[in-house]
């Protein structure tokens, strides 16, 4: 080493910690992708590094949006996959996947239905034995089904005495009027009390065929593997279902106005949910959108959490939410407040609508927001399950290959003008649904400011 070198050293400030560099994009593994004749989506992660295997299959067009009349049908479907088939009962299966380590679950949302498994390499023979005859050999035993149903209707009672709870449903059926996106997902104690065997039965015939199944392998297995695995053991599903149009058409509410209080007679505090109808998963503006709703309440360092939190007082947390699906979205700010402070609390949050729709952020959030959703995507990739998650969700919401690899890149690129445009484009304060989950009695008053108070009981019907 010269001594100029040494020389050079000798001047530089060990004492501070060198400047970090520009995030740069997390390289989302590549994945293998087909479609085999049968219709079935086959995509492929391989990643030896971890002893194990994750498998997720997603039942497109399967989820709750396909209720219709049968409020909670889909979810029950779903949920009874696991509860016996003609080969095993729900304790066998449970046992069978416990004694190898594994786990396997089901369950559905709005846009589709999915069925899980995670496993040991060594034992993949058993999970997918397991999981091959959940999904395609379920009986929906009626013992099993009056049991889940049980279940079910209890959690729907208790439901009724959660402010939160009572507030989304309201602020849903509201916003989405004539989407099925308005009912509820759990269904209601009619509906679930009339939901029948044949009535799984049909939405399964109807849901579960294999042109309409996305099956994802992540892990220590090879495309070959997989393939061989989804054509060997999945080639009893039936290979067509009942093709449905979607002739939904959103029909603009007439709620602006309007205030949506759910009467929980002798609370103290309010739930609030102001918002209006968002954007489906796959908009172009979906990462601008993220930006501009995590600086506004996103996250706990966010405007509206300090306004209602940190200067007045308020709340222990206020949040605002973009809640995409398939076909459509919500936009809401959720907050607890003390009865006294409901009307000034909505006040302060259409206040705070306003101001990130007419002025630019700042250069110190918009780096801040940066960083922080930058920082926290690669931890969000850190599991088989995630990657496999997020790998069937680029099909599902037909989204480019490679939305992930770029990711942070359109993050950074993001600008001032950028966010402000997003916020113009995706919330108008003038036209936010107000709703109000608490006493009646003690807020209806202050809230005739924001225009005519309608009162609700816990199942919706109104009461003069």
């Amino acid at each position: 080493m010269s001594n100029n070198t040494l020389a050079q050293d000798d001047v530089l400030d060990r004492t501070k910690p060198p400047k970090p560099g520009p995030p740069k994009d997390v390289q989302f593994p590549d994945y293998f992708d087909t479609t085999l004749p049968n219709g079935i989506n086959v995509l492929v992660i391989e990643n030896s590094k971890i002893p194990a295997v994750s498998v997720r299959m997603v039942f497109k067009d399967a989820g709750s949006f396909y209720d219709v009349d049968k409020f909670g049908l889909a979810s029950l479907t779903a949920e009874m996959l696991t509860k016996g088939t003609t080969n095993r009962s729900a304790t066998q299966i449970a046992e069978e996947i416990d004694f190898v380590g594994g786990s396997i679950n089901a369950g559905s949302d709005w846009d589709g239905s999915y069925i899980s498994l995670s496993v040991l390499r060594k034992h993949l023979n058993t999970g997918i034995d397991i999981l091959a005859d959940v999904a395609q050999n379920p009986v929906f035993a009626d013992d099993e089904l009056a049991r889940v149903k049980e279940q079910r209707l209890s959690s729907i009672l208790q439901g009724k005495d959660d402010a939160g709870h009572l507030s989304d449903k309201k602020f849903n059926k509201i916003v989405y009027g004539n989407l099925p996106y308005s009912n509820p997902a759990e269904g209601t104690e009619e509906s679930v009390k009339s939901i029948s065997r044949n009535d799984l039965q049909d939405f399964y015939r109807m849901n579960y065929y294999s042109g309409n199944l996305i099956i994802a392998f992540v892990g220590d297995i090879t495309k070959e593997e997989a393939l061989k695995i989804t054509e060997e053991k999945f080639s009893s599903l039936p290979s067509e279902g009942i093709n449905r149009v979607n002739s939904y058409k959103y029909n603009e509410n007439n709620s602006a106005g309007k205030v949506f209080i759910i009467n929980k007679k002798g609370a103290v505090q309010s739930n609030l949910r102001v918002g209006h109808l968002g954007i489906p998963r796959n908009n172009p503006d979906f990462i601008a959108v993220t930006i501009m709703n995590t600086i506004l309440g996103g996250y706990f360092g966010s405007r509206i959490n300090y306004n209602l939190r940190e200067k007045h007082g308020f709340t222990y947390g206020a949040r605002s939410y973009f809640n995409p699906h398939l076909y459509s979205g919500d936009f809401s700010v959720d907050t607890d407040v003390r009865n006294e402070v409901t009307d000034t609390s909505v006040t302060l949050i259409i206040e705070e609508l306003k101001r990130i729709t007419t002025e630019e952020i700042t250069d110190e959030e918009l780096a801040t927001v940066k960083n922080y959703m930058t920082g926290v995507f690669p931890l969000q990739l850190e599991t088989a399950n995630a990657v496999a998650s997020r790998v069937i969700n680029l099909k599902l919401y037909n989204l480019p290959k490679d939305y992930y690899s770029k990711y942070i890149s359109n993050i950074n690129a993001l600008t001032k003008q950028d966010i402000l445009n997003a916020a113009k484009k995706y919330i108008d304060p003038s036209k936010v649904t107000i709703v109000v989950s608490g006493d009646a009695g003690a807020i209806k008053d202050k809230m005739t400011r924001f225009g005519e108070v309608l009162v609700f009981d816990a199942d919706g019907n109104e009461i003069k």
